[in-house]
């Protein structure tokens, strides 16, 4: 098995599809786009655009930006702000953490077992969210 072990290994240009589960709102959303993971001498910036389709509305361009930082055998994800958001292990099939965004928390999933296709699952539960989101990464 072919596993991802270095922050290297995620740099370039990805396909994501991305499915949303939004138990509260009781629709399901879905959304396609690229991530561009480039170096910036301190590990990745990640760059998302997507489009998103959600039910009874026009479809919207959505943007995201994370920095990603190697921390020994694991990759820290901030917030583009500098400000910790999770971690995940690397050389693993699978990794996993936990992100407490009170009232709300946010578990994740990563999948590296078809490398180098891999996926991540937030399961968001709180008072004010209840949602899955799925995301499925391939290289263009």
């Amino acid at each position: 098995m072919i596993l991802p072990g270095k922050i290297s290994d995620f740099a370039g240009e990805w396909i994501l599809f991305r499915t949303i589960r939004d138990a509260k709102a009781g629709q399901v959303v879905e959304a396609d786009g690229t991530a561009h993971l480039r170096p910036d001498g301190n590990g990745l910036i990640y760059d998302e655009e997507v489009i998103l389709r959600i039910p009874g509305q026009k479809e919207m361009k959505g943007t995201r930006r994370y920095l990603w930082r190697a921390i020994g055998d694991n990759i820290e994800i901030q917030f583009d702000d500098g400000r910790y958001f999770h971690s995940l292990n690397l050389g693993l099939p699978n990794a996993s953490d936990h992100h407490d965004c009170p009232p709300d928390s946010y578990d994740a999933a990563y999948d590296f077992s078809a490398w180098p296709v891999w996926s991540v699952r937030w399961i968001v539960s709180g008072p004010r969210k209840s949602y899955e989101m799925d995301t499925k990464y391939r290289l263009r």
